[in-house]
C-alpha cells in the first residue's frame, strides 16, 4: 500500500533554531511520503536535513502542491494560516498546523498602557502589526479544510477567546526526540544558556549571572540576531562567559551533558517566551533547569523538575552547587511528556483521517 502523501509548507528550512521541525519530520517519515516546500532559505541552517525546494511565488507553490496531490498539507506557526487557508480551499486539500509559543502568545489581551509602550519603538510597532496579523489568521482554524491545530495547553484559552472552535484544538506538549537526549550518566559542572538571541530572551541576564557567581564555566549557546551585541557586552565585562557558535542538532546531547544547570532567561516585559524545547531536552539529559517566571503556565511545563526565578541574582548561590538528586530525577520523568514518540499520533491521526486509512 502506498504511503499517504503529506506536503509540508514552511516559511524557511532547515533552520537550526527550529529543530522541532526536524524532529517531527524524522518521526513521521517512515509512514508518510513527505515533500517539503519553503519560501526562503534558513539564515542558520543545519547540515543533515530532508530534501526540500524553495519556491517564492504563490502560483509556483500551488502548481507544485497540485502536482504532488497530497492527502493533507502541514504548516508550523499560526502566522502561516493566511497562506495555507486559501490554498486549501482552491485545491480542496485539507491542512493541519502545529502552533508554537510566540504566535499563540500574540493573542493575549493587551492593556492600553502596554499598547502605548510598544508604540514608542519601531520594534514595538512591528510586533503589534504582527500580532494583529495572527489574530486575523486564526479565523482559518474554523475552516472546513482545517483538520486540527496542535497547540500548547496554555494556548487553548487564548485561541478560544479569539473565536476558534474548541474541537479544532488539540493540546500537545513540545516536540523532542527523548531517546536522543535520555542519559542518566553524570553531568559536567558548567552552566549553560541557550536560544535564539532575541530581545525576548534577555540574554544579558545570563551575562549578569556569570558576573555575580564566578567559579563555574558559563557557556551561552546563542544563535544569530542580536548575538553581536551580546558578544560586545561580554567583551566589555571581561569575557565571563563563553559564547558558542550554533551547534549541529546531533551534537546537542553531548553539549547538554557538559553542564549541570541550564538557566533559561526571558524578558517579563515582552513575555513571549513559551515552552522551550531546550527545557525538556536538558531535563532528559540530567541537567537542572531554571527559568524566568514570566507566566504562571510555566509551572505546568517545568513541573516539580525545575526552578522558576524572578531575578537572576536569586540563582547566584544555587548554580554553584550540584543539582539536587530529586530535582534531577523529576526532570527525567517530566521530559517524557514532550517525547514525540508518545504524542505524534495526535498529528498522524489527523493525516490518516484525511487519507481514509
Amino acid at each position: 500500500m502506498a504511503k499517504p502523501r503529506i506536503a509540508y509548507l514552511l516559511r524557511s528550512y532547515p533552520q537550526i533554531s527550529q529543530t522541532y521541525i526536524k524532529t517531527e519530520l524524522e518521526a513521521v517519515r517512515d509512514d508518510y511520503e513527505i515533500e517539503i516546500t519553503c519560501r526562503k532559505p534558513a539564515n542558520f541552517a543545519y547540515t543533515h536535513h530532508a530534501p526540500y525546494r524553495i519556491l517564492t511565488e504563490a502560483s509556483a507553490i500551488r502548481e507544485r502542491i497540485e502536482a504532488f496531490a497530497p492527502a493533507a498539507m502541514h504548516i508550523h506557526f499560526l502566522n502561516q494560516l493566511e497562506r495555507v487557508g486559501p490554498l486549501a480551499r482552491e485545491l480542496e486539500i485539507p491542512f493541519t498546523v502545529r502552533a508554537h509559543s510566540f504566535d499563540s502568545l500574540a493573542l493575549r489581551p493587551r492593556g492600553r498602557g502596554a499598547r502605548l509602550a510598544h508604540r514608542l519603538s519601531a520594534d514595538g510597532r512591528a510586533r503589534l502589526r504582527k500580532d494583529g496579523s495572527i489574530r486575523r489568521a486564526v479565523a482559518w482554524l474554523n475552516d472546513e479544510y482545517c483538520l486540527g491545530a496542535l497547540v500548547f495547553p496554555f494556548a487553548r484559552p487564548l485561541l478560544e477567546a479569539a473565536g476558534v472552535r474548541p474541537d479544532k484544538l488539540i493540546d500537545c506538549w513540545p516536540v523532542i526526540d527523548h531517546a536522543r537526549f535520555d542519559d542518566r550518566s553524570p553531568n559536567g559542572e558548567d552552566i549553560m544558556g541557550i536560544g535564539a538571541a532575541l530581545p525576548k530572551k534577555q540574554m544579558t541576564d545570563f551575562l549578569r549571572l556569570a558576573q555575580l557567581a564566578p567559579g563555574p564555566a558559563y557557556r551561552l549557546y546563542g544563535m544569530g540576531y542580536s548575538i553581536a551585541e551580546i558578544t560586545a557586552a561580554n567583551a566589555r565585562a571581561g569575557q565571563p562567559m563563553e559564547i558558542v557558535a550554533p551547534v549541529e542538532p546531533e551534537a546537542m546531547p553531548a553539549a547538554y551533558k557538559r553542564h549541570r544547570w541550564l538557566v533559561y532567561t526571558a524578558s517579563p516585559q515582552i513575555g513571549t517566551v513559551g515552552w522551550p524545547m531546550a527545557i525538556a531536552e536538558a531535563q532528559a539529559a540530567g541537567v537542572g533547569v531554571c527559568m524566568r517566571a514570566i507566566r504562571p503556565d510555566l509551572r505546568e511545563y517545568l513541573g516539580e523538575a525545575g526552578i522558576l526565578y524572578d531575578e537572576v541574582a536569586e540563582l547566584a548561590d544555587l548554580v554553584r552547587k550540584p543539582v539536587p538528586e530529586e530535582l534531577r530525577e523529576a526532570g527525567f520523568e517530566q521530559s517524557k511528556r514532550s517525547d514525540i514518540a508518545r504524542h505524534k499520533h495526535l498529528l498522524t491521526d489527523l493525516w490518516d483521517r484525511a487519507a481514509n486509512r
